[in-house]
This record gives structure tokens, sequence and C-alpha cells, in this order.
């Protein structure tokens, strides 16, 4: 018998082992291909951690200097801060003092007011 009678005669079990090669060989093929992309996607996410690690470091130390700035400028602010007030005091402590620009004494009217400053437990 020639070989074309008996592929023929068997062409139903030919065509399904060829179609059951080919499955196989795909579908190890995508097996393949998914080994190689969770390959990639891990790569990725350790590129991506890493540069958010270092996108959280360099944030950290602008926050830290941002801080430094901020407590300087506190610190002057309070110190301004004294200053005003301590001129305030002094000008306080000026305006309370009795001031007679008015009132005009004669010899007599001094003495009488002498005497009783004198007089004054304080």
């Amino acid at each position: 018998m020639p070989i074309l009678t008996i592929l023929w005669k068997f062409k139903y079990w030919i065509a399904i082992a060829v179609l059951s090669v080919l499955w196989l060989g795909q579908i190890a093929y995508t097996n393949h291909l998914s080994g190689k992309l969770q390959e990639a996607e891990t790569k990725c996410t350790a590129k991506i951690q890493e540069i958010e690690q270092k996108h959280l470091k360099a944030l950290a130390e602008k926050q830290n200097e941002i801080n430094k700035v901020s407590a300087d400028y506190e610190t002057e602010k309070s110190a301004q801060r004294r200053q005003v007030e301590t001129v305030t005091h002094e000008v306080q402590k000026i305006i309370e003092r009795p001031v007679y620009l008015n009132n005009c004494f004669d010899d007599s009217g001094l003495q009488q007011l002498n005497s009783l400053i004198t007089k004054s437990p304080n």
C-alpha cells in the first residue's frame, strides 16, 4: 500500500495529532512569555520602589531644610518681638511720669512743695 493511502485512511487522527502538537507548542510558548512578563514586572516594580525611595528621601531632606528655615524665622521673630516689647515698656514708663508744663510756682509755692516732698515717707 502506498503511503498516501495509509495517510488518507488516518487523516482525522493525523489532523488531531498535528493540532494537538501545535496546541501544546502554543501553551509552552505562552507559558514562556508569561514567565518573561512576570520577570519584567518584578524588575519594573523594583525600579519603581527604588525611585520612590529616592523621592521620599529627597522630600525628607527638603522638609528638614524647610523646618530649619522655619525655626530660624521663629527665632528671629521672637527676638524682634522682645525688642518691640522692650521699647514699648520703656515708652510706657516715660509716659507714666507726671510732667508739669503749664503750672508755674512762685518761691513760696516751691518752698511748700519741697517741704511736702521731704515729709513724704517714700
